[in-house]
């Protein structure tokens, strides 16, 4: 999605929020696809990490150490 050309840009005006059905926001993600989805969640990914330790370079995931012991 890095060029600009295929970059999806949609619209909506919305003046009652009440009256959202979501139908927008399903087209929109439709439109993006697939790509388009893992990198904005990687930019999202990015965001936070960077809110929380400082730069955002490695993501910090939960990791669990385990030791296995043989008899």
């Amino acid at each position: 999605m890095s060029d600009a050309r295929s970059r999806v840009r949609m619209v909506r005006v919305l003046h009652a929020p009440e009256r959202d059905d979501g139908s927008f926001d399903l087209e929109f993600w439709r439109r993006v696809g697939d790509e388009g989805r893992f990198a904005a969640a990687g930019r999202m990914l990015a965001e936070a990490s960077a809110m929380r330790v400082g730069d955002g370079s490695q993501p910090r995931l939960q990791r669990s150490v385990l030791r296995l012991l043989r008899r």
